[in-house]
């Protein structure tokens, strides 16, 4: 017996131990939620049914919401071990329940603190309604307001005194428990009454009334919707939509024409890693779209070229010998990029290159690469570390001068972990499981280890607060390829704000320049009205550069965030409306034109254009995203995200005259199929031994009208590279394909 209580005494302590590993691990791991509490920036905003600022939902309540989680998960598991140690404290042959005063106590209380956080975190729930997603709309709605709240407030005050009731009883003379239960059960009658009261409210009095219940609720939501994803800084006007494009509006226009793109990112990729790949262990991943001011290719004071550019990254997955030499310690980076304006092909349908070959060459001062700025140690696809300045010398790329010979490189930056002692090797092959970082004989004290090395995990490590978005690409500065990555602040309580994907706050606070070379990283606050980012950055006041320190060839680099325009796009759907009534009924409601094409069909993508706005002087880089009415197919508005200059980071929306037929890009895409000449000459190519690629169709704001754009491809069956032959153009009521 002696030996099992010992065994028991062990368990008891190991089990101690972990918990309060455990529990000290969830602390550990609401250090973002402490600190952006401990920091907070209010918005100078106040929700409609608390009159609390905004903030106290984004940095207060969560905060709260933790401590009360962590406090009942900790006094509930206390009672269990008590109950659990005094219950084991007296034979098995003892049936009956034995409880002595000190038992009674330390139970009594520990059920009253339970109690107790309970009734705290019913409290919090009610500010947590205003997040509510059950309604009609997201938010606190009438049955949350006159029902759930009042009634939340009356079930916490139970929980409130079962649980001093609970603690109280264990100084009372007598053992009765009638005074807790009847407490602990008036509180679950009153929570279970509570739920059958609200749906009762839901049937009874909204549903057969929602329109006049839900109006003043669906207004909030409609505001809040707007500020926290941006939608009330959108400005609006109307556009005109005239039937067509005129001859004067093309002249007038030279710039948007010269500027649209006939190559297409998605069949390009192919065609580059074919062309221009030039070693097996070399991919364009992504080609991205940006401008510059190519010499000679724009007269004074005119816009800069719209361009393809794309990054030779080093893939490993397609070294055909891989060892861990060649992986670790030759092939590190990979080298230049390929650059191409997006309305210039060769004969035969191929890109012509403004960028090219190893090491690069460029008529174009403005695309010129160095040696050094041209390695990519750090991009998309690099996800393995490297070990540089080793005995062993790095791949630069093939001598253009003698077949079959490699010029070769070591590491020029003062970057990395420096491989200076035994200890620090054996300490790193624990963490990357690798012995070799031990035993090889090619490292020496100078060597230096790279990694987290693609640029998504790299800004991670350092801004795990930080959404980044989807789309990073590359840009050239000053000789050096660098990549520009945008992001974002979110949250997802921002009260009465409509919700997508988890969040309902978002501002694209950040622009985020990583090194390709050497890796460095800087982090310019964009928005300095963002109260999230500037939590952050009180928080980290080393982290953030000022927006206006951005060298110029930077900012002229940047451009509106993709995955903002997305969810804002996406949004404004519904929530161009303003009005509560039109609202619930939807019957202004937009959506994202649907694209048919003989491929697939889907929902058409924001694409970037060079424009001017109407209304504006200059020429512009802008995303734009057309709609169409709910369930109808013609074009009815279209959104633009700005680029350039004081503009950065903002949205025009252009809404047509009603009873204006403007055609959506599913009609155009209809008419091209019903051309007889066109459609006879897709059918014969796609028929003999080749596919047709038909591309996404660019509906182009020229004047007070629009062009409909769509380049087509040809592709041998068997073969890997497209090559452009036909551009189809719709202007008004004509459609034509030509060279």
């Amino acid at each position: 017996p002696a030996a099992i209580w010992r065994m028991a005494d062990m368990l008891l302590v190991v089990a101690t131990l972990l918990g309060a590993l455990m529990f000290g691990a969830a602390a550990a791991g609401a250090w973002e939620t402490v600190l952006r509490w401990l920091h907070a920036v209010p918005f100078g905003q106040t929700d409609p049914q608390f009159g609390r600022d905004i903030g106290f939902f984004l940095f207060d309540l969560p905060v709260y919401r933790f401590f009360q989680g962590w406090l009942v998960g900790l006094a509930l598991v206390s009672a269990l071990g008590a109950g659990a140690v005094y219950g084991l404290s007296y034979p098995l042959q003892e049936f009956h329940l034995r409880v002595t005063p000190g038992m009674r106590i330390h139970l009594s209380m520990l059920g009253g603190a339970v109690l107790l956080l309970v009734a705290v975190g019913t409290y919090l729930s009610v500010f947590e309604l205003v997040t509510s997603a059950r309604g009609l709309v997201a938010g606190a709605m009438y049955t949350d307001v006159n029902a759930r709240l009042p009634l939340r407030y009356i079930v916490a005050v139970l929980a409130a005194v079962a649980g001093l009731a609970t603690m109280a009883n264990a100084f009372v003379s007598s053992r009765s428990v009638r005074l807790p239960l009847a407490t602990f059960g008036l509180w679950v009658a009153a929570t279970i009454g509570a739920g059958l009261y609200a749906s009762a409210v839901q049937s009874f009095q909204v549903e057969p009334n929602e329109l006049r219940r839900e109006e003043p609720y669906i207004e909030r939501n409609i505001d809040a919707t707007r500020r926290a994803w941006g939608l009330d800084r959108i400005v609006e006007a109307s556009h005109p939509a005239r039937p067509v494009v005129t001859p004067e509006e093309i002249a007038a226009n030279p710039e948007t024409l010269e500027n649209i793109r006939i190559l297409d990112p998605d069949p390009l990729t192919a065609t580059l890693n074919e062309l221009q790949a030039l070693r097996p262990f070399y991919r364009f991943a992504d080609i991205d779209i940006s401008r510059y001011p190519l010499n000679g290719a724009r007269p004074a004071g005119r816009a800069d070229q719209q361009v393809l550019i794309s990054a030779r990254e080093l893939d490993l997955d397609r070294v055909a010998d891989r060892n861990w030499t060649r992986d670790h310690l030759q092939l590190t980076h990979g080298f230049g990029a390929i650059v191409t304006p997006v309305t210039e092909v060769e004969k035969g349908g191929l890109p012509r290159l403004a960028l090219r070959d190893i090491p690069p060459r460029t008529p174009y001062e403005r695309l010129a690469l160095s040696d050094g700025g041209a390695r990519i140690y750090f991009g998309e696809l690099t996800r393995h570390y490297v070990i540089v300045n080793t005995r062993e010398s790095e791949f630069d790329y093939p001598d253009p001068q003698v077949e079959g010979r490699d010029i070769r490189t070591s590491y020029e930056h003062d970057r990395g972990i420096v491989l200076s002692s035994r200890f620090r090797r054996l300490v790193l092959a624990w963490e990357l499981g690798d012995l070799n970082l031990l035993i090889s004989s090619q490292i020496h004290n100078d060597s230096r280890l790279l990694m987290h090395r693609q640029i998504g995990d790299r800004v991670r490590k350092i801004a795990p607060f930080l959404m980044l978005d989807s789309d990073p690409y590359s840009v050239i500065v000053d000789g050096a390829l660098k990549w520009m990555l945008p992001a974002y602040t979110v949250a997802g309580t921002y009260p009465y704000s409509q919700p997508a994907g988890g969040i309902n706050y978002i501002r694209g606070s950040v622009q985020i320049v990583v090194d390709a070379s050497s890796g460095d990283m800087d982090f310019y606050l964009v928005d300095v009205q963002d109260p999230v980012a500037l939590t952050f950055g009180r928080i980290f006041p080393r982290l953030f550069t000022p927006g206006v320190a951005m060298p110029d060839a930077l900012r002229q680099q940047a451009r509106y965030p993709l995955d903002l325009f997305r969810l804002q796009a996406q949004h404004y759907q519904g929530y161009h409306v303003t009005d509560a009534k039109v609202f619930f009924l939807g019957e202004d409601f937009w959506q994202i034109p649907i694209q048919r094409t003989r491929e697939r069909t889907r929902a058409m993508e924001p694409y970037y254009v060079t424009m001017q706005l109407p209304g504006e002087s200059r020429v512009e880089f802008v995303l734009i995203a057309p709609f169409t009415p709910r369930g109808r197919e013609n074009t009815i508005a279209w959104l633009a995200g700005r680029s350039d200059g004081a503009h950065f980071g903002s949205l025009r929306n252009f809404r047509f005259p009603s009873g204006v037929l403007v055609f959506g890009p599913s009609q155009i895409d209809n008419r091209i199929d019903q051309n007889a000449l066109i459609s006879q000459q897709l059918t014969l190519w796609d028929t003999a031994g080749s596919a047709v690629l038909r591309s996404a169709l660019m509906m182009v704001p020229v004047g007070d009208s629009f062009l409909y754009v769509q380049p087509v491809y040809l592709q041998a069956a068997d073969g890997r590279m497209p090559e452009l032959r036909r551009v189809i153009v719709a202007n008004g009521s004509a459609v034509a394909m030509e060279e």
